[in-house]
């Protein structure tokens, strides 16, 4: 839930801010870069809310599959972005942040696996003394 509600307002703001945005990522910014970023932002804006959703309704094993699932494709999103990013000496490219971000997503992974069999472990009978 925490990085759905981060990520709706890391996008608002990178859709509300795209002009000021593409000043900062390119050095001589158009009005498609200006699109550019404001896509940027509505993309992450769609993700965040589909992982807000899914935080809010799936629960148990499936809630941790989708964890997983999904830290899985945001590192490799983010990866990719990274890279791209670099070809065209993207403005928004920081080693530094790109690894906390990846951290903080791979935490989300790990927690998936760590809760996956929460569900079983709840049905199974308490041991007699």
């Amino acid at each position: 839930m925490a990085f759905g509600l981060i990520f709706i307002l890391l996008g608002t703001g990178n859709y509300l801010t795209a002009e000021t945005s593409s000043e900062t990522a390119y050095p001589d910014p158009t009005d498609r870069d200006v699109f550019y970023e404001q896509t940027f932002g509505l993309f992450t804006v769609a993700l965040a809310v589909m992982a807000l959703t899914t935080a809010l309704v799936v629960t148990g094993r499936p809630l941790s599959i989708m964890a997983m699932t999904s830290s899985g494709v945001m590192i490799a999103m983010m990866s990719l972005h990274y890279m791209a990013g670099e070809a065209v000496d993207y403005g928004y490219n920081e080693p530094v942040v790109l690894g906390v971000v990846l951290t903080l997503i791979a935490t989300m992974g790990v927690s998936g696996f760590l809760h996956m069999n929460d569900e079983e472990a709840e049905e199974a009978p308490a041991a007699e003394a």
